[in-house]
């Protein structure tokens, strides 16, 4: 369903139930379950955006919503009035990512370039990697995009990557029928598999599992969360009107074995996100004319 905003605060991988325990410390507001769209954010951003927003300026630090290129049969510049793409130069490629404090600046210079239009503002965090931890830390090399990573949505011939090399691997001593969804196998096997094969990390998430075990990921993930609500709180003073934080999707953090998100998945944990409505004083709230939707259809729980 639609719900109404002013300025959304998209979290990427934020699950409801971490987000419900940390945000208290920065956050003050209505925090209510949402379910999601979409099991990862090209899902996500596919079922919320189908047609034109010329009112909405999407702030981007996501490669999957982007004005430059059009990626899997999305074109960013034909769905919203502009979009910032911080991931273009704004990534770190220390960190791997883009950092929070980058996307407030891009958000702070639209507010004044576009007054009056509303922002969604897509945070990468708590997504991985984890700042705070260095490249050496996971043993996973710095991810930039252009390059065929997780995060950049380039397609790639079947048969090219070491993913769907094992997977082909998998159906071969199974003798079942080919796998052609890659998103739906359980990555804690294949992992497993992988390291056993003697393989490298296949994702930075990966390589922190082995390094640091589930318990330690879990460390990791919720460290990237708590960065991610310390920094983006101090932007919410110059967001007027009604100011709503949220997710594309959640994240599985070794529950019964798996992790990651993919595309078409229906766990729980991938589709309940945080709807969260900042609590704001009389004079910070925008004067409304007729009720703006957002098109970003959620059901609240």
């Amino acid at each position: 369903m639609d719900e109404e905003w002013d300025h959304l605060i998209v979290l990427d991988g934020c699950r409801y139930d971490y987000f419900s325990r940390l945000h208290s410390v920065h956050l003050d507001g209505k925090l209510e379950r949402a379910l999601s769209v979409g099991s990862n954010t090209e899902e996500w951003r596919d079922n919320s955006f189908p047609d034109r927003y010329g009112d909405v300026v999407y702030i981007s630090a996501n490669p999957y919503i982007n004005s430059r290129i059009e990626v899997r049969g999305f074109s960013g510049s034909e769905h919203f009035l502009d979009v910032v793409d911080v991931w273009d130069w704004g990534w770190d490629l220390t960190l791997g990512t883009v950092h929070p404090d980058t996307v407030n600046r891009a958000a702070r210079e639209a507010l004044m370039q576009y007054p009056g239009e509303r922002l969604i503002i897509h945070y990468l965090q708590p997504h991985c990697p984890y700042i705070g931890m260095q490249p050496q830390d996971t043993g996973f090399p710095v991810q930039a995009p252009g390059v065929r990573t997780v995060l950049d949505g380039t397609k790639v011939p079947r048969g090219t990557t070491v993913r769907e090399k094992v997977v082909d691997i998998i159906t071969a001593v199974t003798k079942s029928s080919p796998l052609r969804n890659l998103d739906a196998v359980n990555d804690g096997h294949l992992w497993l598999l992988r390291e056993r094969m003697g393989l490298p990390p296949e994702t930075p998430m990966d390589s922190v599992r082995r390094s640091m075990g589930v318990e330690g990921l879990r460390r990791a993930y919720t460290e990237n969360l708590r960065l991610v609500l310390d920094r983006f709180s101090v932007l919410l003073s110059s967001l007027q009107g009604r100011v709503v934080v949220t997710a594309d999707h959640g994240e599985l953090l070794g529950e019964g074995g798996r992790f990651s998100h993919g595309h078409g998945r229906r766990e729980k944990l991938l589709l309940e996100v945080p709807w969260f409505v900042v609590k704001r004083s009389s004079s910070a709230m925008r004067p409304r004319g007729k009720p703006q939707k957002s098109g970003i259809p959620m059901k609240l729980l």
